[in-house]
């Protein structure tokens, strides 16, 4: 692969300086530029080089492959586990009715305290009446 791309850098090099060449001389010149092709290379010749698995090195995939059978081996160990039933429910099974009924009975509080007061009030004077 180094030697291709060495083969490839003199070609542009090459095709860099018989640009500049047929831009300071002639306009034929720049014409047989464009369908430049290198004697000794042809399409025909070229090697494909096409990159195999074994080529690549470290992949995240192949990093990745016992951590998957990991993770599932786990979840398997925890789905063995039998579930105990209490630990699933709540510590107080009312706890949801409390919730929905606590602010019904916030106000129905102040309107007690509002009628006690009320009820303290009116017989307050009485007592006093007495004494």
């Amino acid at each position: 692969m180094d030697e291709a791309s060495k083969k490839r850098k003199e070609r542009l090099e090459q095709l860099k300086k018989r640009k500049i060449e047929a831009a300071v001389g002639d306009d034929s010149v720049s014409m047989s530029f464009r369908n430049y092709t290198p004697a000794n290379e042809s399409l025909k010749d070229q090697e494909s080089k096409i990159t195999t698995p074994a080529d690549i090195g470290d992949t995240v995939e192949k990093k990745m492959e016992g951590v998957v059978e990991k993770v599932i081996q786990e979840e398997d160990e925890k789905r063995a586990k039998d579930i105990d039933i209490f630990t699933l429910a709540p510590k107080k099974p009312n706890w949801d009715l409390k919730r929905d009924i606590e602010p019904k009975l916030l106000k129905l509080e102040k309107k007690t305290r509002a009628a006690i007061i009320e009820l303290i009030r009116k017989e307050r004077p009485q007592d006093l009446s007495m004494a």
